[in-house]
């Protein structure tokens, strides 16, 4: 009995302990399997597909090593770098595979930034293995971000060294040394991955691409056909091949290729894009305007495609076309949200974005003024109200009256309405002892220009991500400066040839500045270079480079170059009136002046940008005398006059410029939160004048001595060889 129960009992055990394996075999069993499926996803390009089947691979097996590596490959590719870290940091736990998992953790905190981190992770894999080729790329890259394209080259060419056909050496030392101006030893270099590895279609797209960077467009066109005749699926061919034929104004062969990638993939929106600038290009503005629209509820978010629409729509749609509201409306749920976060330069901007695209529209023109009401502008805030009043819309009802059969007819007007009719007739009361009405001045008939500035750009050739983009960010730019009374800027739509035509145009036009704009742009990031010169003498002013990453960087990179230009111009202004040695100036609180600034009066005319550099120059036979603001308005100001010399030789229309402004005054502040980047902001030195141009002078000191680590066109193409 006793022998019959431990018998039973063991085989008990042996059921459970064999159901345990025959668990665990088929545990195993289906991590591999779906290990398998999700690599089979990765291979053709399914990250999202991939990533599915690698976590539920890990749901079964938590220390399968190989599915955690390629888990944070998927996901590295789709740029989500923390999870790439912390993914690697989980396969190094369970992977032999120790240099490919540290090489892919140095590659994304590379993405993230933490260079010095990525850079430790490279020394680390080349101190326990001297010959890893992978490693090296990465320390490559680092140097790439600081700048050093001859360090990054060295590194390349140790690399192949070590494996005289790999294919990411030969091609990134072909993009290097086209960068550097090397063009026979890049095409030496990409005729050499040709002939190593003549059946990747990825190694004629770069060699496709360097040939158009030397204009070479018949024998890139000829070397991306290749690539899509080895991947008839390849769609950055297709893509590249576009953008060379637009190059070359074959527009209608553009848009037929355009319909085909967007056949096969409706959300492109570069397709799209490029399909809408060929419209334009043949003429079809409204075919243009139908494309970039629909692209744009694709993609909402395409700076550039925004531009290129709203710029469109400016130049060939009436002011009352219908659609115009609903383009107003991203700018203002754009500038709601801004509000939101308390970014009132940013709100601002929206508003005014919104009022360029719909002029009429009630809504943003409403919210605009409100904010100049906010920012104690009630004059301007004024000017608001009464444009609002004279466009806006009402309602008229009609009823008959009881005792007599005869209709009558009245008006039903809104709250808000009534509101700003009661604000209208309180602000002209209130402002019936101003400086405008003691000196019978209108002040919004001023002409307030005192800046005539060129912006120019210089074709760059092939654009992979927007075609034309320097055209239309030059134009962009100079839409910027259209709230700022005190420049007209003029923008030449069609480009320079270099700096001697934009000086030629600039001297024949007689402006007093002209910039030289170039821009890049990866998929992330945004860089905007300005090269300010005199227009009288051709000498460089200064330089600018501004750089965004994120959301808005368009934007704020062109409102960037607004306040870098405008931190330079001298605030300049004209005598309206004199009084006994009272005199009467076109420049108010909007445009950065307070009581107690000084300023030097000077006979018209007389004044002129330096020689080189920043600020104003003028003789001191033409100096007639200082002017101290006593009380300042909006627009306009009030002072004293001291004249130099016995006789007053002053006249109406001389002109003023900022010596200095009192420094307890000197709070940007004091001054209103409407006008910060919206002036001109230096004294007659050129030097900044207000707390916002002497922070915005601090801020760009310090970028430009930080350890460059910026995104290039040139890093975005080496990184994305496989």
């Amino acid at each position: 009995m006793k022998s019959r129960f431990w018998i039973s009992r063991g085989l008990g055990i042996l059921i459970i302990l064999s159901a345990a394996q025959l668990s665990a075999q088929t545990r195993s069993k289906n991590a591999v399997s779906l290990y398998t499926e999700a690599y089979s996803a990765q291979q053709v390009g399914d990250y999202y597909g991939a990533v599915e089947s690698y976590r539920e691979a890990l749901q079964v097996n938590p220390q399968y090593g190989d599915a955690w590596y390629n888990l944070a490959v998927c996901v590295y590719n789709l740029g989500e770098y923390d999870l790439a870290v912390e993914y690697a940091d989980n396969a190094l736990r369970y992977s032999r595979r120790t240099s490919e998992i540290q090489n892919l953790k140095g590659m994304a905190l590379i993405s993230l930034g933490r260079l010095d981190e990525a850079r430790d992770v490279f020394n680390d894999i080349l101190a326990k293995y001297p010959n890893d080729i992978d490693a090296r790329f990465g320390l490559a890259e680092l140097k790439l971000y600081t700048g050093s394209l001859s360090s990054a080259e060295k590194l390349y060419l140790d690399a192949l060294k070590r494996d005289n056909r790999n294919r990411k050496a030969l091609l990134s030392l072909a993009l290097i040394s086209s960068e550097e101006g090397k063009d026979e030893l890049a095409e030496q270099y990409v005729n050499q991955a040709i002939e190593y590895h003549n059946g990747d279609p990825e190694v004629y797209y770069l060699a496709s691409y360097l040939a158009t960077k030397r204009g070479k467009l018949s024998e890139a066109e000829r070397l991306i056909r290749s690539a899509i005749q080895i991947n008839a699926n390849y769609d950055r061919a297709y893509e590249l091949l576009s953008n060379i034929l637009y190059e070359q104004k074959r527009y209608n062969e553009v848009m037929d290729l355009c319909d085909y990638r967007i056949s096969r993939n409706r959300n492109l929106t570069g397709a799209w894009y490029l399909k809408g600038l060929s419209q334009k290009r043949l003429g079809d503005s409204e075919g243009a305007i139908t494309t970039f629209s629909t692209a744009l509820l694709i993609d909402p978010y395409d700076e550039v495609m925004r531009f290129a629409l709203e710029q469109l729509a400016r130049a060939t749609l009436s002011v009352e076309d219908s659609r115009r509201p609903k383009w107003a409306s991203f700018h203002i749920n754009k500038a709601k949200e801004f509000k939101r976060n308390f970014d009132g330069p940013s709100e601002r901007y929206e508003y005014q974005k919104a009022l360029s695209v719909d002029p009429l529209n009630g809504t943003a023109r409403q919210a605009f003024a409100d904010m100049l009401e906010r920012d104690g502008f009630y004059e301007l805030y004024l000017q608001q109200l009464k444009f609002i009043r004279e466009n806006e819309t009402t309602t008229t009802v009609t009823a008959v009256q009881k005792d007599e059969n005869t209709p009558q007819t009245t008006v039903q007007r809104t709250a808000r309405q009534i509101k700003n009719d009661d604000t209208i007739e309180a602000l002209e009361s209130m402002m019936s002892d101003n400086l405008a009405h003691k000196w019978s001045v209108d002040p919004f008939y001023l002409d307030k220009t005192r800046w005539n500035i060129g912006i120019y750009y210089v074709h760059s050739g092939v654009q992979i991500r927007h075609a034309d983009v320097e055209e239309i960010i030059s134009q962009a730019a100079g839409d910027i400066f259209d709230g700022v009374p005190s420049t007209v800027v003029n923008v030449q739509t069609v480009a320079v040839s270099g700096y001697g035509d934009a000086y030629h145009q600039a001297r024949t036009s007689g402006r007093d500045y002209f910039i030289i704009l170039s821009a890049n742009e990866t998929e992330r990031s945004f860089s905007l270079d300005a090269q300010v010169y005199s227009g009288r003498t051709g000498t460089k002013t200064t330089d600018m480079h501004i750089y965004r990453t994120g959301n808005d960087r368009f934007a704020k990179a062109l409102r960037r170059l607004r306040q870098a230009v405008l931190d330079i111009l001298p605030i300049r202004g004209v005598v309206l009136g004199n009084a006994t040695n009272t005199l009467l100036v076109d420049l108010g609180k909007s445009d950065g002046v307070v009581q107690g600034a000084v300023f030097d009066v000077v006979k018209q005319g007389k004044i002129k940008t330096v020689d080189t550099g920043t600020g104003v120059v003028y003789n001191s036979s033409d100096t007639l005398g200082s002017f101290t603001v006593t009380t300042a308005n909006e627009e306009i100001s009030e002072g004293e006059y001291k004249k130099k010399g016995f006789y007053d030789v002053l006249n109406v229309g001389d002109e003023i410029v900022l010596v200095k402004l009192p420094e307890d005054t000197k709070d940007e502040s004091a001054e209103g939160n409407l006008a910060t980047d919206t002036k001109p902001a230096a004294n007659a030195k050129g030097e900044p004048a207000t707390q916002a141009a002497e922070s915005a002078e601090r801020e760009s000191l310090q970028e430009s001595l930080k350890v460059q680590t910026q995104e290039s066109p040139l890093i975005t193409m080496i990184r994305s060889i496989l």
